[in-house]
């Protein structure tokens, strides 16, 4: 058999979803099952940093088409109806007569305001009939299922919950204390201490409420801590660079684009702290790499956050600013709770190995796979 694999969020700066599905391309290639050919479909040829394993290979569909049409139809019709097609972003072809296998996300239903009329009007056509269609769908959460359930009208029990992962030999503690130095001092321009945000700068992930919780901290507590902010450039005309302007931050927050894969253990390993304010995510990746690392993390007591990060996180009631700076002062004034995050995180993280994950994934797709021979 062979397995397709939309692979359209690989072209690109690779943030969660795309992370996800090279991570269990990745760990496919680690791991038994059925599959003699493995076809991971473009739109355009994958970059060199792109690692697949294998028996996979990468099928380059060139098309005019927009990116929704071209996994509704160049996609499908170069698939073909016989194959398994695995589809982790959310969507499938609706026309498929293949058996699909769907990993969606999180409900943009769940915090409209995040989300452009567009964003939102495309998740309830394209998002919940593919989730309605697909012959398996999973998602990422708890949450998200109740959410799927709630906004989709699908039965419970249609819906798989598998968690997002980790590459823990990737993400893990770095106790070199010089090479941690010296990635600050590149960073900083000398071995100062900071707090770390990674992700996309969006208003729910309540950037701008971290921002004043920190300028706060060093007004009136004088912390000597720098801001870095990891995920995306930041124009001179976002709101969030006149935050940091109007707070008087402009030597104080430090904002990188995109980073690579690699690196990014060194941001987390390299940092007091990670603070994740987000008000709404299906997993929240960042959150579970930053445990792997052994970084102390504060995000808030929502979503999912509460089902992977409970007892190891300080999971704060809201993004409110003074939360934000209640919760960053205690936890930097506590080095024996910082302590025990670092202990924690790791073990925890441990359970949601992308390998483990990757094995949750193939059980559901062998049945499809051997149900389909013996028809």
């Amino acid at each position: 058999m062979i397995l397709g694999v939309n692979g359209i969020r690989l072209v690109s700066k690779r943030s969660g979803v795309g992370r996800c599905i090279e991570a269990v391309l990745s760990c496919m290639g680690e791991l038994d099952h059925p599959f003699r050919e493995i076809r991971v479909y473009t739109p355009k040829p994958l970059g060199n940093d792109v690692v697949l394993p294998p028996g996979a290979t990468n099928v380059v569909l060139p098309s005019a088409l927009p990116p929704a049409m071209w996994e509704q139809f160049t996609l499908l019709r170069a698939h073909g109806h016989r194959d398994l097609l695995f589809c982790p972003s959310y969507v499938i072809p609706l026309l498929a007569r293949c058996p699909t296998f769907l990993i969606h996300h999180g409900s943009y239903e769940g915090y409209p305001q995040a989300f452009s009329w567009w964003a939102l009007n495309k998740a309830r056509v394209a998002y919940s009939l593919s989730a309605k269609r697909a012959t398996v769908v999973t998602t990422v959460s708890e949450y998200s299922k109740r959410d799927m359930v709630r906004f989709y009208g699908i039965k419970p029990e249609r819906v798989h919950v598998i968690p997002e992962g980790v590459d823990t030999r990737l993400f893990q503690p770095i106790h070199n204390r010089t090479r941690l130095a010296e990635w600050r001092v590149r960073v900083f321009g000398s071995d100062v201490p900071y707090i770390v945000y990674v992700g996309k700068p969006t208003e729910r992930r309540n950037l701008s409420s971290l921002i004043r919780a920190f300028a706060l901290l060093k007004k009136e507590k004088g912390i000597p801590h720098k801001l870095l902010i990891v995920g995306a450039d930041l124009p001179g005309t976002s709101p969030f660079r006149q935050v940091i302007a109007s707070e008087g931050l402009s030597q104080e927050v430090v904002v990188l684009g995109y980073i690579g894969h690699p690196e990014m253990p060194l941001v987390y390993n390299a940092a007091d702290l990670f603070v994740y304010p987000s008000s709404y995510e299906g997993f929240g990746m960042p959150v579970l790499e930053a445990m792997a690392c052994g970084t102390p993390v504060i995000t808030l007591n929502n979503t999912a956050f509460p089902e992977f990060a409970g007892g190891v996180a300080c999971l704060l009631e809201n993004a409110e600013v003074p939360t934000l700076r209640a919760g960053i002062e205690a936890l930097l004034n506590h080095p024996a709770w910082r302590e025990r995050m670092s202990k924690d995180g790791p073990r925890r993280a441990a359970a949601y190995d992308w390998r483990l994950v990757t094995k949750r994934y193939l059980e559901l797709m062998v049945p499809l796979v051997t149900s389909r021979k013996a028809a």
